[in-house]
């Protein structure tokens, strides 16, 4: 459950605890957040951490090569990553639901637009 209030939020969120379910009211500020807009994402990594590079599009730097700069990295543990997977497919399926399939095959896209598109 989230409330935007300008550039803060509060959001309730649920924990399992042992014994009970707790809740707990998380106020974001998100004021000074910058704001990095991606196209391309590197996942990589070790056993203690998934790393996240988030860069622009693809540079075409010569015959066969391309160069990619990358904007943000996000370091996180392996289970807030699990987290994040989650709450990604879920958000996916969300938009797909909406506005229908999202078509991850570039060349399928280009034959699949409508004609006014093209």
């Amino acid at each position: 459950m989230s409330k935007d209030t300008g550039s803060e939020s509060i959001e309730t969120i649920a924990s399992a605890g042992e014994q009970q379910q707790q809740q707990l009211q998380l106020q974001i500020d998100d004021a000074a957040t910058p704001v990095t807009y991606s196209t391309t994402v590197r996942v990589w990594g070790s056993a203690e951490e998934i790393n996240l590079d988030f860069a622009g599009p693809l540079r075409p730097s010569g015959p066969n090569t391309a160069k990619l700069k990358i904007d943000q990295r996000v370091i996180l543990n392996p289970w807030a990553a699990k987290r994040l997977a989650l709450a990604l497919g879920q958000a996916v399926q969300r938009y797909e639901q909406s506005y229908g399939n999202l078509e991850l095959d570039a060349r399928k896209r280009l034959l699949n637009q409508p004609a006014s598109k093209k």
